[in-house]
């Protein structure tokens, strides 16, 4: 282990791991979340029955979850590259 390797707070495999992971979770996350909200304005608008409009409100609320997990993720991965 050289000295490079005991100071950096991440190794370069795992930010590289974290910035794939970021990547392929944040894709499918924002159609998720943009459809979400996509259907939540027409169901309302079309005064859709209740129980679907909270349903897809806890769609786009799961997907807003995992969108703060994933920023999370990335102050992680940007910490590991400071010097």
């Amino acid at each position: 282990m050289n000295a490079k390797e005991t100071t950096d707070p991440l190794p370069d495999e795992a930010r590289e791991a974290l910035s794939k992971v970021y990547h392929d979770l944040n894709n499918p996350l924002s159609i998720i979340s943009g459809n979400a909200q996509f259907l939540l304005e027409i169901s309302r608008d079309a005064d859709l029955d209740d129980a679907f409009i909270t349903s897809v409100e806890d769609i786009r609320e799961a997907a807003d979850r995992m969108s703060e997990a994933l920023r999370r993720l990335t102050e992680i991965r940007q910490a590991g590259t400071e010097e």
